[in-house]
């Protein structure tokens, strides 16, 4: 499965999952700033600076723990849906040039790793896609490329006329691009045959994945249904 990271949402996946940035730092906005303008207001080193600092401090934690928290939940629902899974290279610091609130309350790279511990674990694969691969934008049906700002979420194939969901085109993209780079480096091969008479309807094709995996090369076989 791709996978599609944005600072709109947290995660877009290929197989239709989306996860919602629940956006931590923004809900505790107002808290933060409060506690950062008492502190502003007290004589550093003094009893009373000491204890609006360590509030202050607790707050951060406590932003940082929900955020940790999220990104492992996440990582793992992602790990245990996808055997292969695909991401793009993200440019975090040159995402924060353009809006750097929004990226800074999404935990966007650090899902990417965590997942990426996670299926390996599992003896899946993780793959990352080129940073300068075009997803954006790309027609989930005929693969049109497609100029869209950030504020056209939706848009509509000039070619085939399919109205599509930008986000949702995008993993589409990820998932076929990670997946002609895995053929091409030899790591998965797929090879496709006629059922024989044992095998019921519902059984269409076999699956051969040659892995590389740290320890060695394994070769799986996967039946689809």
């Amino acid at each position: 499965m791709g996978y599609d990271i944005n600072s709109k949402q947290t995660v877009v996946g290929s197989n239709g999952l989306t996860v919602d940035n629940p956006k931590y730092l923004k809900q505790a906005k107002q808290k933060l700033t409060r506690l950062q303008r008492q502190l502003s207001r007290k004589k550093k080193g003094s009893v009373r600076w000491k204890k609006a600092k360590s509030r202050l401090n607790n707050l951060h934690g406590s932003i940082g723990r929900q955020r940790m928290d999220f990104a492992h939940k996440t990582a793992h629902r992602i790990a245990n849906e996808s055997d292969i899974v695909v991401f793009e290279d993200l440019n975090v610091a040159g995402m924060q040039k353009f809006n750097g609130k929004m990226v800074a309350d999404n935990i966007m790279g650090l899902i990417s790793d965590l997942t990426k511990y996670k299926v390996e674990l599992r003896g899946g694969i993780h793959h990352e896609i080129g940073r300068f691969e075009r997803t954006t934008g790309v027609c989930s049906v005929c693969g049109q490329h497609h100029k869209l700002t950030l504020k056209e979420r939706h848009f509509t194939c000039v070619s085939c006329g399919t109205f599509s969901d930008r986000d949702y085109s995008s993993a589409i993209a990820v998932q076929k691009i990670g997946e002609s780079d895995l053929m091409a480096n030899g790591t998965v091969v797929r090879v496709t045959k006629t059922p024989n008479t044992q095998q019921k309807s519902g059984v269409k094709t076999k699956v051969f994945a040659l892995a590389k995996l740290s320890l060695g090369s394994e070769e799986i076989e996967k039946v689809a249904t």
